[in-house]
């Protein structure tokens, strides 16, 4: 289906409405018709005529979405995993002197027992530095700088989402809404055909 420029146009739409049968009347009980028009100004607005322009923004908006939505939530991943890389580097220096002390008591039970919060930390904190890919502990200066880093990065694809996201919304409702009045177009048009055809002009 293409869609010819000059029909973008709000007056040659109003004005095909009247004259129909009851098909308008149907359609504009399911479908919002103020809605409808403005549709048709945002897509004269951004000068889009033809339904090929139209998937191809629908498209695009949709996959920029998507992109940017995998964005921030590896961002937040990130930063969570930051959170608690740091947390384990700040449990293992404070319960450092206490395991060094558990160890050389030969691992003693009262020991341990007496000091049960301090140990399980440390040892969470030195199973968690095993699974590092690198085997290296970060700092916590260079940490603190990536979560700046990861945090501005969020902010700057979050503000860019929110414009997509309306952008996207815009676009999908304009198609919607252009393909419903053509389909129904269509409908009457045909229902038109029939009625001459019964009732032939003399």
């Amino acid at each position: 289906m293409i869609w010819i420029s000059k029909r973008w146009d709000a007056d040659w739409v109003s004005s095909s409405w009247y004259g129909k049968n009851g098909g308008y009347v149907q359609w504009a009980k399911k479908y919002n018709v103020k809605q409808f028009a403005e549709s048709i100004l945002f897509l004269q607005q951004h000068a889009i005529h033809d339904k090929k322009t139209l998937d191809a923004l629908v498209d695009w908006s949709s996959a920029k979405y998507h992109e940017l939505m995998k964005t921030i939530k590896d961002a937040e991943e990130k930063m969570a995993a930051n959170k608690v890389i740091k947390t384990h580097i700040i449990n293992y220096a404070k319960t450092r002197e206490t395991y060094i002390t558990y160890r050389k008591s030969g691992y003693s039970k009262k020991f341990f027992e007496a000091h049960r919060d301090e140990i399980t930390l440390h040892k969470a904190a030195k199973e968690a530095f095993s699974k590092l890919p690198d085997g290296k502990i970060p700092k916590v200066k260079d940490l603190n700088e990536e979560f700046v880093r990861l945090l501005s990065e969020k902010k700057a694809a979050y503000s860019e989402y929110k414009k997509i996201k309306k952008e996207m919304r815009d676009y999908q409702i304009a198609k919607k809404n252009v393909e419903s009045f053509y389909a129904a177009q269509q409908s009457w048009d045909i229902e038109e055909d029939m009625k001459k055809k019964r009732h032939p002009a003399r």
